[in-house]
């Protein structure tokens, strides 16, 4: 038995239908630019971690920090005087949900195996918020899965770097359907 959408939908009720995220590895460049404009990064501190760490990754650690920053920042607007500051509130209020739904994507459903770094592929996903519905996330963390179980086959592997309460659902599923016949 493996894990089908079928299965994925049923359990979950994760849609299975809908758009997908091509994967493709992602320009330093490219990186630094959605940090920017979807995390609200400046240049410099995009750069810095883009050039830490390589690739167009982003630290857990570093993406909390925003996080919490944009949260503190969004406490301090709650209520805005000018137009100015209600486009800044619009503008922060946005970045801190897209970090905060990074997190969670990082931490659950999209974890890697080394727990340290989430791939900002996954921002691709959250630049306009009006279709976050449209994607089809139980496709997407199904085929993020597989990977990591088929690497396992390999004698060489300790580990599988993946978000197992998927996995567990269903054994848990198949052995109370066996049971019940």
């Amino acid at each position: 038995m493996t894990i089908t959408l079928d299965g994925v939908t049923c359990l979950l009720g994760i849609p299975i239908t809908w758009r997908l995220l091509h994967d493709r590895e992602l320009t330093r460049d490219e990186g630094i630019q959605m940090m920017q404009e979807d995390l609200g990064f400046t240049a410099e501190a995009a750069t810095k971690e883009m050039g830490r760490l390589g690739g167009a990754h982003l630290s857990f650690d570093k993406l909390k920090r925003r996080y919490e920053e944009l949260l503190h920042r969004c406490n301090q607007l709650i209520e805005p005087n000018t137009e100015e500051e209600h486009a800044e509130q619009a503008q922060v209020r946005l970045a801190c949900i897209k970090a905060f739904l990074l997190l969670l994507f990082g931490w659950t459903i999209f974890v890697s195996k080394n727990n340290r770094t989430i791939n900002l592929l996954w921002l691709f996903a959250l630049q306009d918020m009006e279709e976050l519905g449209d994607w089809a996330w139980g496709v997407m963390r199904l085929a993020f899965q597989y990977e990591p179980l088929s690497l396992t086959s390999n004698s060489f592997v300790a580990s599988c770097g993946c978000y197992m309460t998927l996995l567990m659902v269903i054994i848990v599923f198949l052995i109370f359907y066996l049971l019940d016949r």
